[in-house]
């Protein structure tokens, strides 16, 4: 998560900051970041594990939350010209990272998930991964 947006409630528990969507092939992944345009910013790209093809990205416009990022980004992955969402669906792994940020007086968080965005991500073969930062301690 390199450009965390967080929140605007300042509601206690885990503060929301973005949604990464890494995918790693055996294809190269060129022709669908390409496609993807400036729908998304390209966080990382390069060899990945095993000299797989490895790219990690973000949706370019800022939304509201994880189901709505998700979605998005799924929007985003729909309207792939065939040729290209064939690419997609070689991938080896594609995953929808949810990222929150822990203050430093939380000891475990919880975060919910509606079903259709749980459906559209298993629509897609993807998985989902949660990754909890740990806010910074010298505020506690």
């Amino acid at each position: 998560m390199v450009s965390p947006r967080r929140d605007s409630n300042p509601a206690p528990g885990p503060s929301f900051l973005n949604v990464d969507l890494e995918i790693e092939s055996a294809a190269k992944l060129d022709s669908l970041v390409a496609a993807m345009g400036r729908r998304v910013w390209v966080l990382h790209s390069g060899p990945g594990h095993k000299k797989r093809h490895f790219v990690n990205l973000e949706s370019s416009r800022e939304h509201k939350g994880p189901d709505a990022t998700i979605h998005g980004l799924c929007a985003i992955i729909e309207s792939l010209p065939p040729a290209v969402r064939r690419i997609w669906g070689a991938a080896a792994r594609k995953e929808f990272d949810v990222g929150y940020e822990l203050r430093p007086s939380e000891r475990s968080s919880r975060f919910t998930l509606r079903p259709d965005t749980l459906e559209r991500i298993a629509g897609l073969g993807a998985t989902l991964a949660v990754t909890c930062y740990r806010g910074d301690t010298d505020d506690a």
